[in-house]
């Protein structure tokens, strides 16, 4: 039986019930014979809400959308690093000058 990642399983709830209550959540995963503690919910809940407002606070001072933030942090995930996105940049804005 695969292992089910309990966090995630509150994550995607929450993903399709935005205005769902704690207990809401434990009793509709407690249904799916998921069992999570209300502590639990309200962890996952929080770490959530707290890096929804780092991206907007960010977005706000930096004047981009979080379109383009999203696409960004895709980007750096597609190549490894920072590191390595910058340089993929770089070669990028040498091609686009030649072309």
């Amino acid at each position: 039986m695969p292992e089910i990642n309990k966090s995630q399983a509150i994550r995607d709830y929450y993903k399709a019930n935005p205005k769902a209550k704690t207990s809401e959540v434990v009793d509709a995963l407690a249904k799916r014979n998921i069992a999570v503690t209300a502590n639990l919910v309200t962890t996952v809940k929080s770490k959530h809400n707290k890096r929804r407002r780092a991206v907007r606070k960010v977005v706000a001072k930096g004047g981009v959308g979080i379109p383009e933030v999203k696409a960004a942090l895709a980007f750096i995930k597609l190549t490894g690093s920072v590191a390595a996105a910058k340089q993929a940049l770089a070669v990028a804005q040498e091609i686009r000058e030649i072309v």
